[in-house]
């Protein structure tokens, strides 16, 4: 862990050791409850977090607390219902065509986004269908949250585009929180996962030695990080902490290697992604029909 302290104007913790990981996200102390005092750079950090993944008051599930017992329950109800769903898409299923036939080749760069979009949006809204403007809007989402442009992301509050792009997506989803983070945030990893088969199913000289499982592992991406806050002092791997610190856990270096899969979707954690077994299944499924 490196922790960087300046007292009331900084106080971040960088974890990228995969144990280290695993003990942040199982502590009590360490939560997602961004509230309460913290060091100024703190509060404008944490401030950000919370604009973009918040529509109309409403935050992500992946801002709110363990201590959230709707967010808890409504998060137990997904991972079972896209368990199940799981099951039934990796086995290559006729709906998944069109992704593999991207993988395969047709198309340019820009189809795959909407594809997958629209394959995500459809685990919360049978009917959903991605357009050039909900696509567009998952983009800002993602630019938003990435983004050191001061400049831009002032012009883009006062002209409400950032706010614009999440109004349209919680309308496509009859206003579900889980499926907005799906069809703006999480959609992202699968298209980083799905560029990567395309580039496995265009090389002939691997295909021999690629099994299914060795390509559904390549093609996973994880968050590049995730944050959680103090909600008190204390200490955890040696590195001592105060009520405020921010806690940044590096789980995209961190899970890479067959023993650290798990840090993927956090797993053996309470905030665990409720997709860790469908994204995999999905992925799966679309290289057997490729």
């Amino acid at each position: 862990m490196k922790r960087t302290y300046f007292p009331g104007i900084t106080d971040v913790v960088v974890v990228t050791d995969p144990a280290e990981i695993r003990a942040v996200s199982m502590e009590p102390t360490l939560d997602r409850d961004f509230t309460g005092p913290a060091p100024v750079l703190n509060r404008k950090r944490r401030g950000k977090m919370l604009r973009i993944f918040s529509v109309r008051g409403k935050r992500y599930p992946t801002m709110l607390p363990r201590t959230d017992q709707a967010r808890a329950d409504a998060q137990d109800k997904l991972w079972l219902r896209l368990n199940q769903k799981a099951e039934q898409v990796k086995d290559g299923p006729a709906e998944l065509e069109p992704l593999a036939e991207w993988v395969r080749g047709a198309g340019d760069a820009q189809r795959i986004g909407p594809l997958v979009q629209q394959s995500v949006g459809r685990l919360f809204v049978e009917n959903f269908t991605a357009t050039p403007e909900s696509w567009a809007a998952a983009c800002t989402v993602l630019e938003a949250a990435g983004s050191r442009n001061m400049l831009k992301m002032l012009g883009w509050r006062v002209s409400g585009k950032l706010k614009r792009a999440k109004i349209l997506l919680a309308s496509m989803v009859n206003g579900d929180m889980a499926g907005v983070n799906g069809i703006s945030v999480a959609l992202h990893h699968i298209v980083d996962g799905l560029k990567k088969m395309r580039q496995l199913a265009a090389d002939p000289a691997l295909q021999p030695s690629l099994t299914t499982a060795a390509v559904v592992d390549e093609c996973l991406f994880p968050a590049n990080t995730v944050t959680r806050q103090a909600k008190a002092r204390g200490e955890i791997g040696g590195c001592p902490f105060r009520r405020g610190s921010l806690f940044i856990l590096g789980l995209g270096s961190a899970s890479k290697g067959a023993a650290n899969r798990d840090l993927l979707f956090l797993s053996q954690s309470w905030s665990r992604c409720p997709a860790e077994k469908w994204v995999p299944a999905l992925l799966e499924g679309v290289w057997k029909r490729v």
